[in-house]
């Protein structure tokens, strides 16, 4: 039955608890000739409900198992079908194709306070019909999630609107319909790009190439804010930088909003590490995560270590992957300066650091700084190595797991309360890579 077919497939994303709290409940039923995907409700609160925490992500899942074309209806089972003016629970449609990507929608953005604002922002862009702030320039470094963001509001946009209308590209596209698909037709090019009703554009900070474009975007810019038509820009580069911008094309972007995303914190980094082991069952414990979120600082190349490990797994066909096979495969990934870090070079570093000789570290002495050293050597070489306990343990002159455990315990909670020591503990990282 179809039912349970979805069922298995949601396990794979879905805990069986919640499974049974708001997937039980429902009816599906797939209408084949006019490729509807029907979901009837068992009363209007269940749907309000539905509707506020799980249909984004149940849509997603849903778009995956049966593929593009398909569009869910929903209504309630306690109530006859009703007009769209009823106001218990209308009965209303929505597409699932997803055509911008099915990965990047907000549930699967990952943030905390320090990205609260631009990524609600970015929510209230993608659910208003009204036009608030236009443009919405999305502003910062690689790995912040910016492409993400353009995607899942364009992907949100899309649910309820034709997608044919919307452009999602970056500058180089824009280029190539003046110069390739329109060439020496500017007239049409432009008339092309003012057909859409929503305009998203990434990569903007490469506009630098182009600068006889700019001429061409500050007409398009005119005819979509005249018209009230949505514009979101991504930039690596704060636009307040661009001294490449042609006068009359900075003013319009300043008309607009600009909001910028920091790096994620390590908080989100682990968040993020463990959406995708749980949802992948790549078998990594808690350790595994720890240490690939503090090894890899951007979520982009974080991206590209899990699938490594997906596919060196699945290769393997076993369940996870031994420890020693873990730390190769890290090893091979971080393409740091400090990838050929050894723990010696951290130890010298710890050692100068603190004022203390390489041998009282790696030996028994208990003096409070000589401890204090060995501690942070132990951390750095897991944070930077990725080392198990057991070789720390050895390699630290045969110390048992439990002093291993408790060093790189305490090191980690003084950084979460302490900022010096935060702050120490990140330029000897740096260190330890530019001595390598």
């Amino acid at each position: 039955m179809l039912k349970n077919a979805l069922r298995q497939h949601l396990s794979r994303a879905c805990p069986e608890q919640d499974l049974k709290r708001w997937y039980d409940p429902l009816e599906v039923e797939v209408i084949e000739p006019i490729q509807v995907f029907s979901v009837e409700f068992p009363h209007p609160y269940f749907a309000q409900w539905f509707g506020q925490g799980i249909q984004d992500i149940f849509e997603k899942e849903v778009g995956q198992f049966m593929g593009p074309g398909y569009v869910m209806q929903y209504h309630c089972r306690s109530s006859a079908p009703t007009s769209s003016k009823d106001t218990s629970f209308p009965e209303f449609i929505s597409h699932i194709d997803f055509p911008f990507g099915h990965g990047f929608i907000f549930d699967t953005y990952f943030a905390n306070e320090k990205n609260f604002f631009p990524v609600s922002l970015a929510r209230e862009i993608a659910n208003n019909t009204v036009i608030k702030y236009n443009p919405f320039i999305i502003c910062g470094p690689s790995g912040t999630g910016k492409t993400h963001l353009l995607r899942a509001i364009a992907n949100d946009i899309s649910r309820h609107n034709d997608k044919q209308k919307i452009f999602y590209g970056n500058i180089d596209d824009i280029k190539n319909i003046f110069e390739v698909k329109f060439p020496g037709k500017t007239y049409e090019a432009r008339k092309y790009l003012q057909g859409f009703e929503w305009l998203f554009v990434d990569d903007f900070q490469s506009l630098r190439k182009y600068l006889d474009l700019q001429e061409e975007l500050t007409i398009l810019f005119n005819m979509f804010y005249d018209r009230k038509k949505q514009m979101v820009f991504c930039s690596s580069e704060r636009i307040s930088s661009f001294d490449f911008l042609d006068p009359t094309l900075r003013s319009r972007l300043e008309w607009g909003l600009v909001v910028h995303l920091k790096e994620p914190d390590l908080d989100v980094r682990v968040d993020y590490t463990e959406n995708i082991n749980k949802k992948k069952k790549l078998g990594l414990d808690h350790d595994n995560i720890l240490t690939l979120a503090k090894r890899f600082e951007n979520i982009r190349k974080l991206r590209g270590v899990l699938l490594k490990i997906d596919a060196y797994r699945e290769h393997m066909q076993r369940e996870r992957l031994t420890e020693p096979e873990f730390r190769r495969l890290i090893r091979q990934s971080d393409e740091r300066k400090g990838a050929n870090l050894t723990a010696e070079h951290i130890v010298s570093v710890a050692a100068t650091h603190f004022q203390v000789e390489i041998n009282d570290l790696m030996g028994t002495k208990r003096t409070k700084n000589v401890v204090t050293a060995r501690q942070t050597a132990m951390a750095l070489c897991r944070s930077l190595l990725g080392m198990s306990y057991p070789a720390l343990g050895k390699y630290f002159g045969g110390k048992d797991h439990s002093t291993v455990l408790y060093s790189i315990k305490k090191i980690t909670q003084l950084q979460l309360v302490n900022e010096d020591t935060k702050k120490l503990f990140q330029t000897l990282s740096k260190k330890c890579r530019q001595l390598a």
